[in-house]
This record gives structure tokens, C-alpha cells and sequence, in this order.
């Protein structure tokens, strides 16, 4: 019922073990979750970290994940500066908690080299990346679509009669999800002018997580259930189940068209 999130996690193809780090250096990780359906909530055991990048974007100001827990659902990507403060010889756990805890585990562990500290402090030199040229969504007059992600087999909401295999319906704004890869021809969800803003509210009417990946664009999410949230730039948004975003597309992108992704 949870879907095919598998057993084993690899790091670069291979079954983790060890990443050999040194005590007082400073490192930038890029992590690109590409599991097919796996949602990652890594923490770094006695690490600070510090997000720099989402999905490709340098955020406006580095800052901590919530919580202390990187999560990262499929497509997602995310660059940290992590500076290597632990002690020498010594090797601290990165886990995955997002399964809860009967299900956490070590995804792989910082082992630190016996050799002395790099050095004694900290660098104190700015890690933020300049900003790409992706254009400020113009919010005076967008266009506005909603996208409504329903259905599932444990809950099914709204006319969901049409079933996909094994009983079990997806649907993006009643439309079933999967049709667009077998019917050619078939209408676009929505369509928007190129060049003007548009302003989406993408609600997870299930019962789970997805992340909604659109391809070919790049937005920033303004609220989430209501709440104002940090304006990062993305093209993957994991929701939570019941949750609503409101999202404006970069006004001046070029695209031919835009495949949604759940």
C-alpha cells in the first residue's frame, strides 16, 4: 500500500559503508534523491548543516533545515555546506528517520581521518551562491489554475470510477494520472500564455506524501495551507497529504510544454 519504496538505499550506485572526511575542512554536498518512490528525511549526526541550493536554485540566504531534518522526496535536490567539526578518528551516522523509527537507518557514516585538525576555527567566509537570472514572478495580474492531485486505493475522493490496474486510481484535477503516456492527442490540464505569470494552487486531496515535479519550470511556493513560507525557488514540491500550496511560475520561462510528475 505504500508503494514500491524498497529495501536497500545506495550512495552513487554502490551500498554505502563510509565517506572519508577530515576534521576542521569544509564541504559542499550535493544530494539528488533519485529513488523512484523513496521520501528521504536525513540527519546528521553532531553536524550542522546549512542548505545553499534547492533543486538547483541558490536560496537568498543560507539556512538550516527544520528541525535538523533534510527532506527530500524523489527528484528533489538540495547542496549543503557542512563544516567537519567532529573529532578525529571518530565517525558520526547520517540516518533516515522518515519511516518512523522502527524503520531508521543509517544511511552512511562520516568517518573522520586519525590525522590533527585542518584548523582550529571554523571558516568564516560567506557560503552564499549568487542568485541565478530566473526572473521575479509578476503577482499583478497572473493567471491562476489549480492542480488537485486525488484518489488512491486506501481513500478515494471525488468521481473516481475510472481504476488503473489492481484497483488502484491517481488523478490530477479528475483527470486519471498515467492516460497522457498511452493516449496521443490528449488536451493539456491547463494552458498559459508564454510570457505572462502563473499562479498555481496544487492541493494533495490523499491520503500521502508526493512530491509534484514540473518539468521545464521553475517556481517559488508562497504559502503553504495558508501559512507564508521561505520563497525558495524549486521545481519539485513534496506535500503532505491534505496539504494546499500556492506556487507562481516564473513569468519569462521558455517552454514547450510542462509535464507533471507525482
Amino acid at each position: 500500500m505504500a508503494g514500491r519504496i524498497g529495501n536497500v538505499t545506495t550512495v552513487n550506485g554502490r551500498v554505502p559503508g563510509q565517506i572519508a572526511v577530515r576534521a576542521g575542512e569544509q564541504i559542499r554536498l550535493r544530494l539528488i534523491n533519485t529513488a523512484l518512490a523513496r521520501i528521504m528525511a536525513l540527519r546528521f549526526e553532531r553536524h550542522r548543516v546549512r542548505i545553499i541550493a534547492l533543486d538547483g536554485q541558490p536560496v537568498v540566504e543560507p539556512f538550516d533545515p527544520e528541525n535538523r531534518r533534510l527532506l527530500l522526496g524523489p527528484a528533489m535536490r538540495a547542496d549543503l555546506i557542512i563544516d567537519m567539526s567532529g573529532e578525529p578518528g571518530r565517525s558520526y551516522a547520517v540516518t533516515d528517520s522518515f519511516y518512523g523509527e522502527d524503520f531508521t537507518y543509517t544511511l552512511v557514516r562520516l568517518a573522520y581521518h586519525t590525522a590533527p585538525r585542518l584548523r582550529d576555527k571554523l571558516l568564516d567566509a560567506s557560503i552564499r551562491l549568487p542568485a541565478n537570472p530566473v526572473p521575479e514572478p509578476d503577482l499583478k495580474d497572473p493567471a491562476r489554475h489549480a492542480l488537485i492531485l486525488e484518489g488512491s486505493k486506501m481513500r478515494p475522493r471525488g468521481p473516481m470510477m475510472g481504476m488503473l490496474g489492481g484497483g488502484t486510481s491517481w488523478a490530477i484535477t479528475r483527470d486519471i494520472a498515467g492516460r497522457a503516456q498511452s493516449v496521443q492527442g490528449m488536451k493539456p490540464i491547463l494552458t498559459v500564455a508564454c510570457g505572462r505569470t502563473c499562479v498555481l494552487t496544487l492541493k494533495n486531496n490523499t491520503s500521502w506524501w508526493h512530491p509534484i515535479h514540473l518539468h521545464g519550470f521553475s517556481f517559488r511556493v508562497l504559502t503553504r495551507n495558508g501559512i507564508l513560507v521561505r520563497r525558495t525557488w524549486h521545481d519539485t514540491l513534496l506535500m503532505e497529504s491534505n496539504e494546499t500550496a500556492i506556487s507562481p511560475l516564473s513569468q519569462t520561462i521558455r517552454a514547450t510544454g510542462c509535464y507533471i510528475v507525482m
